[in-house]
């Protein structure tokens, strides 16, 4: 069971992401709406966010990943579908290591950094994170 709680018009979900490194940028999923969003999912009850990020690097890559490095937690509060209030607690892992994915088959794209100005990188304050070099250990974004 994922960590997910509703509660009237807000849910409050807790996440792990992975940034996965390739020689010219990162790894993301695309949604269907254009934007790119960080490869991860919800954790599960009884999980902890390093078992996940590598459960979820497998689902979504076909990649069994033996070692990740933790960079950051990310209090994330935006509004989606229906106007439904999110609160996400992220906690972001890195793969170590470049990797090479065949991208087509688990509907995975990679966004060069010199392209990452000009994309729709959800959210966008993480693509300011990777952009900026920063390595706080807590980010706080609101976007409503």
């Amino acid at each position: 069971m994922d960590l997910t709680i509703s509660v009237k018009d807000s849910m409050l979900n807790v996440r792990v992401v992975i940034l996965a490194r390739t020689k010219n940028g990162y790894l993301f999923s695309k949604h269907p709406e254009g934007y790119l969003y960080f490869i991860g999912g919800r954790i599960k009850i009884n999980e902890n966010s390093e078992e996940a990020a590598k459960r979820e690097f497998l689902e979504e890559t076909g990649i069994n990943i033996s070692k990740v490095n933790f960079k950051t937690t990310l209090e994330n509060f935006f509004v989606f579908e229906n106007n439904k209030k999110f609160h996400e607690i992220c906690f972001f892992y890195e793969v170590l290591g470049e990797l090479k994915v065949n991208v087509n088959k688990f509907n995975i794209v990679e966004c060069p950094i010199s392209e990452f100005e000009k994309t729709d990188i959800r959210p966008k304050i993480m693509k300011d994170y990777i952009l900026s070099n920063d390595n706080k250990p807590h980010i706080i974004y609101k976007d409503y």
